[in-house]
């Protein structure tokens, strides 16, 4: 059987094709490229595959073991110790200010200075204040004159009763000129009113300041004294009757300046109001400190008053004193704590039944018992079953 050239050029054997002009080479025929992209696909699967594979595992994320203050609840629990916020002012502090205008001509002191009662704070000049003073002083010698003139004339039947205590009314009049002339020059200067520093100067030197106005602010560093404002739930619990000197006897009161931690002061109450402010509702109290040990304490720092003192059970009954912050509320409004479990150092949810709030602390009535541990700080942070560590205690 003989096939036509045209019939063999058209027929493909086993995927080949002949090549032009030549009937026995042939060639593979091409996959197009729907077969490239296939190829190149999976490729990149098997090299996916390959990376994936030497991959090391990943470790998970170790456990954060979170620091919480804990607070072991007893007999001890059950002390009133409150705290309230505060700041120092000095127990005893003057603004100084000139009685007389005038312009500055000594300003010796910087802030800081400490004097002692009497020495010079600032100095007016002083011309026109010697000025005055000594016109007023001619005028009151020169009426005294007049006055014992007219006295004598009285005396000898001239001049009548009327003008001799005319005279005499002028010449008092005089003298109480001299003694406003002779205070107004006295009071071109300041001094210090008693042992203190200057705490602040208020204006520059070489300045015309006015009557009155404030010069230096002086104080006495030697103690300091702290207001603070009592709730009307504390002041309830305070007992009637008692002097301060039988308060400060019953309580132990100490100042815990902010910068300065770790140190107490011992304090004294000095003045407690008997009438509640009528817009806060709060009562005030103000306690007086001595430092010590060297320590820089000035007026202006923040600080608190820590008050404790034993009570016996009231009406609520027995219970145990523990930070504001420590006692939560859950979802359907009740009360609970985060108990430590010592022997796994895992916290728990505990219900508890809170009393009345005094200061910074709360009573729990109910829920508790003694040797109880309680977290007290960050306590927004823990979560049920989570692992702490101790901190700070």
């Amino acid at each position: 059987m003989v096939m036509s050239t045209k019939s063999f050029s058209d027929t493909r054997v086993g995927g080949l094709t002949p090549r032009s002009g030549n009937h026995e080479e042939l060639q593979p025929v091409s996959a197009g490229p729907a077969f490239g992209r296939w190829a190149r696909l999976c490729c990149v699967i098997i090299f996916a595959t390959l990376v994936l594979a030497c991959r090391p595992e990943v470790e998970p994320p170790a456990e954060r073991i979170r620091p919480v203050k804990v607070l072991e609840v007893g007999e001890g629990s059950s002390t009133f110790r409150v705290e309230y916020p505060g700041i120092i002012e000095a127990a005893r502090e003057a603004p100084m200010a000139f009685e007389v205008a005038g312009r500055i001509i000594e300003f010796p002191v910087v802030e800081g200075d400490r004097l002692q009662k009497g020495e010079l704070i600032a100095r007016l000049d002083p011309r026109d204040f010697e000025e005055s003073l000594a016109k007023r002083q001619a005028n009151s010698d020169f009426l005294k004159v007049e006055y014992g003139r007219h006295k004598s004339l009285y005396e000898q039947g001239v001049d009548s009763k009327q003008v001799v205590d005319k005279a005499l009314k002028n010449y008092q009049i005089s003298v109480s000129s001299v003694a406003q002339a002779t205070k107004a020059l006295e009071d071109s200067e300041l001094r210090a009113p008693f042992d203190g520093l200057v705490a602040v100067k208020l204006v520059k030197d070489f300045r015309n300041v006015q009557a009155k106005e404030q010069v230096v602010l002086f104080e006495d560093d030697s103690h300091f004294k702290i207001v603070v404002q009592l709730p009307e739930a504390d002041y309830a619990r305070i007992t009637p009757g008692l002097t301060l000197a039988q308060r400060n006897a019953n309580a132990d009161i100490d100042v815990a300046v902010t910068s300065l931690p770790g140190h107490l002061f011992s304090a004294q109450l000095t003045e407690a109001a008997g009438a509640a402010d009528p817009v806060t509702r709060t009562f005030r109290v103000t306690l007086t400190f001595e430092p010590s040990g060297g320590l820089n304490v000035s007026s202006g720092m923040t600080a608190k008053v820590i008050a404790s003192s034993d009570i016996l059970p009231d009406a609520e009954g027995d219970f145990y004193l523990i930070p504001v912050q420590a006692a939560l509320g859950n979802e359907a409004g009740k009360a609970f704590v985060w108990m430590l479990d010592p022997s796994t150092m895992e916290v728990h949810q505990t219900s508890v039944e809170l009393g009345s709030v005094s200061g910074s602390m709360v009573r729990v009535v109910g829920g508790l018992e003694d040797g109880d541990q309680v977290a007290v700080s960050g306590v927004g942070q823990l979560r049920e079953g989570m692992r702490v560590r101790r901190f700070g205690n």
